[in-house]
């Protein structure tokens, strides 16, 4: 695939990079969803919803994790805010309820399950309170309590996600007024301090809130999607080189509070506040998520368009640059923005599959032990091949550990 301009691209860029400022262009909403509210789902309203893709289940299919307000006992509520897990077919906007999750439940206020890439540990606040862990010994059985992680500081919540990131395992959560990750046992709940910063607050007297990993198919930390809170405005934002000293990048605008999404593809889920009822909706969006390999391993190299149904697959490429441009331009008549200096080279990532939206290209990581540290600039293009429309995603990095 190139590899030696993609060699030369390495070794004209250092870990200087930072992920550039074009966000994923948004081309439309569905507010509020009618497959995550009620009737659809049981109980009064949706406040949080998380998905994974786990082995055996068709490409459109996402394990699925919710907070349920009003969830009836039949479902394995108890009170206050609960946690509902099923299957989500987002090509037909359908969820099926199971009661997995049920005896993580307790007659008070939990709040934001957030699933390990296995599907096989999971961490969500129970409030007030630290975080909780729960694990289960196999896809399809009962999530069981392992205990309350311990040893963060007394906050109002902690939106606690899980991610691998080097081979290890950490939670990521709220600590002050950034989101951190901290080493965690997943057989205890016992942390490793000191805690690492990865995401600072986007605005002065914000706060950075709800991580939701983007991780590659090994479930490899690459970068993080949340939502940062000024007063009553919770806004979606993306950080997508783990660098505090890098402003995340607003990818949707609110008045109102909007929180702990989940993402399918080129499908971004919010939970939104405000009309009530507490709802769940979803942008569609052109993105990459970048890519992340050690030297001599293999990187995955991504971009996703909306899932559909419909037949007509599009194409996608990623364009390799020595820089990033500031400030990013329009490209008429091509959507969205573009933000590189100099393209050296576009990566053919081929058709996307339609029911997920994801394009995919796999390429190895040459084995130089100088490469290490390597940030190298990128943005995903999109073409339709029968309307001939080119969309331009957001800006990410190719990065050597």
């Amino acid at each position: 695939m190139r590899f030696p301009s993609l060699l030369a691209a390495l070794a004209l860029c250092t870990p200087l990079c930072a992920q550039g400022e074009v966000p994923p262009p948004q081309i439309g909403q569905t507010n509020p969803l009618p497959g995550l509210k009620p009737p659809a789902i049981p109980g009064t309203n949706v406040q949080q919803v998380h998905m994974i893709h786990l082995p055996g289940d068709a490409p459109n299919v996402f394990h699925t994790a919710l907070t349920v307000a009003g969830l009836p006992a039949a479902n394995g509520g108890v009170g206050g805010t609960d946690l509902l897990t099923g299957k989500y077919d987002v090509l037909t906007d359908t969820f099926t309820p199971n009661t997995e999750a049920a005896a993580l439940n307790a007659a008070g206020t939990e709040f934001g399950l957030m699933f390990h890439h296995t599907g096989l540990h999971a961490v969500y606040d129970r409030l007030p309170g630290p975080p909780i862990l729960a694990k289960r010994a196999s896809l399809g059985s009962p999530w069981q309590v392992v205990g309350t992680i311990t040893g963060l500081p007394s906050q109002s919540y902690y939106d606690p996600a899980l991610a691998t990131f080097k081979g290890r395992t950490y939670l990521l959560h709220v600590l002050g007024t950034g989101i951190a990750m901290t080493a965690i046992d997943l057989n205890t709940g016992a942390l490793s301090t000191p805690s690492g910063v990865i995401v600072n607050a986007a605005r002065s007297g914000s706060t950075a809130n709800s991580p939701t990993p983007i991780v590659d198919s090994k479930g490899e930390l690459i970068a993080i999607s949340h939502h940062d809170v000024l007063g009553s405005d919770n806004d979606h934002y993306m950080s997508m080189d783990l660098d505090p000293a890098t402003p995340a990048l607003l990818f949707n605008d609110t008045p109102t509070w909007t929180n702990n999404g989940g993402f399918i593809g080129g499908r971004f889920f919010d939970a939104e506040s405000t009309p009530s009822p507490y709802h769940i909706f979803a942008i569609d969006a052109f993105w990459t998520t970048g890519g992340r390999a050690p030297v001599g391993g293999a990187m995955e190299l991504r971009a996703f368009v909306p899932p559909s149904a419909t037949p007509g697959n599009q194409v996608s490429w990623l364009l390799v640059g020595a820089g990033f441009l500031q400030p990013p331009l329009p490209v008429p008549p091509f959507v969205g923005m573009f933000g590189l200096n100099n393209v050296l080279i576009t990566l053919p990532l081929g058709m996307h599959n339609n029911l997920n939206g994801e394009a995919l290209l796999t390429v190895q990581v040459p084995n130089i032990p100088g490469l290490s540290g390597a940030k190298v600039p990128v943005q995903s293009f999109t073409l339709h091949p029968t309307t001939g429309t080119g969309t331009v995603g957001n800006t990410a990095l190719l990065t050597v550990d």
